[in-house]
């Protein structure tokens, strides 16, 4: 690909920049001086553009190369694939694949390229697969749902690749004092080699969720004579249950980002074990919240008593909230949409700390004779025009005794507390000497907890 001569009005046009920036940039070393330019140096060009775009001029690169080595260089060659030696305009690319242009535009939108102001011999190739799927028969909004979660989902992929290594191999690097060159080679010697294992991580990751995903289309094909058509595509019968961790605010005051940023992280594979023993699919995780959705209310209260044990297992954890609704939803772009989805939601905020809260949808299809259905009676929810009966999901084993450290919220007992205070005639546990400290600095703020 190298080989491959461009004029620097070659270049400057393919970027959208003018010849005489690209002249500046050469004369500051960042691409090649010759009027023969190489695909190296276009791809340099586009990697200078977006760098001046976020606030790094072309000449504040230039001293940076000059101080670190050429700190583009891996980056071109990373990016380097064959076909993206030349452009298009987007209309030609719609014309070229057979795609009506105000569809392009919407498709182009969907899948994330609007950061791209031409196209690619590779995004031509793409869109020839996509107009090929529309023509046997999908419709084009499906198609349109797919584009965006394929662009979101693999974005997020890749997003934490790249950064997950920068912060735990190159932040590690500099902060072993390596420095300029020495630590871009350091960099490289680990990147070079991870790189040729990305897309075949990608593909075994897509085959198991493949497998996974035509095992659950499986039960919506053995159902459907049990169940009428929808009139929505898309909509499904459906249990929604958001947890999280009920004083995660308190806690990340008094312990910090990190040490929230850990719990959060055994929060994180407790729910997904659980998840996988009760049929449940984590949908989403905001902060310390995770939404999920289950086949069935009874899987779902299955999950519910299952995350509140392992919580209750750790030697020291924060209580949680959990809440549940069953009821008829929209599937959306890997996502569940509708009024339910709202109303279970709003339940788990109904929720007390270490209370499990759900719908009377749920307790008519989740009766077991090990569970009690404690009626909360009817609740006003925000949102929701009327009141709604709640119930809590109760079990012999809730009278494990614990008490929460009134500065963070961590639950303890005599054996995992580090430290005990006697307030008002009451005894309080704290989870260490920092947090006893916080509270006898500003005793009131913390009492009422």
């Amino acid at each position: 690909m190298s080989a491959i001569a461009f004029t620097p009005h070659d270049v400057a046009a393919q970027i959208g920049e003018s010849p005489d920036a690209l002249r500046d940039w050469q004369a500051l070393g960042l691409i090649g001086h010759a009027e023969a330019l190489t695909v190296d140096d276009l791809e340099r060009a586009r990697l200078i553009c977006f760098a001046a775009r976020r606030g790094v001029p072309a000449g504040e690169l230039a001293r940076i190369c000059r101080d670190q080595g050429d700190v583009l260089a891996p980056f071109v060659r990373w990016a380097l694939r064959p076909g993206r030696e030349a452009t298009v305009s987007p209309a030609d690319a719609a014309e070229r694949a057979g795609i009506d242009l105000e569809l392009f535009d919407r498709m182009w939108t969907a899948a994330g390229l609007r950061d791209q102001t031409h196209a690619y011999e590779e995004d031509v190739e793409a869109l020839h697969v996509v107009a090929t799927a529309l023509k046997v028969g999908l419709p084009a909004e499906a198609m349109l749902q797919i584009l965006r979660v394929l662009s979101d989902a693999l974005g997020k992929v890749s997003e934490t690749m790249t950064r997950v290594f920068h912060l735990y191999v190159h932040e590690r690097f500099r902060a072993e004092g390596l420095s300029g060159e020495e630590l871009m080679a350091a960099t490289q010697s680990l990147a070079d080699p991870m790189i040729d294992l990305i897309e075949p991580a990608v593909l075994y990751f897509h085959r198991k969720s493949w497998e996974r995903a035509n095992r659950e289309d499986l039960l919506l094909h053995l159902i459907e004579e049990t169940n009428p058509p929808s009139g929505e595509p898309g909509e499904l019968v459906r249990t929604i249950l958001f947890v999280d961790l009920s004083s995660f605010t308190p806690l990340t005051e008094a312990m910090g980002d990190a040490v929230a940023a850990r719990i959060v992280e055994r929060f994180s594979d407790m729910v997904r074990l659980t998840a996988a023993r009760c049929d449940g699919q984590v949908i989403k995780q905001i902060g310390d919240e995770f939404m999920l959705v289950f086949p069935t209310p009874a899987s779902a209260v299955a999950f519910g008593l299952g995350i509140r044990a392992s919580a209750a297992a750790e030697p020291r954890f924060p209580a949680l909230r959990v809440g549940a609704h069953t009821g008829s939803v929209l599937y959306h772009e890997g996502d569940y949409l509708g009024a339910n989805v709202n109303l279970a939601a709003r339940v788990t905020s109904a929720a007390a700390r270490k209370q499990f809260v759900v719908t009377e949808a749920v307790v008519r299809d989740a009766r077991r004779d090990d569970i009690e259905f404690a009626a909360l009676g009817p609740h006003a929810l925000k949102g929701v025009s009327d009141p709604v009966d709640l119930f809590e999901v109760r079990t012999s084993e809730d009278t494990i005794a614990r008490e929460a450290d009134p500065v963070c919220g961590m639950e303890l007992d005599d054996a995992t507390a580090e430290a005990h205070l006697s307030w008002q005639g009451r005894p309080l546990p704290f989870c260490s000497e920092g947090c006893l400290r916080r509270f006898l600095e500003r005793p009131h703020t913390y009492a009422g907890h």
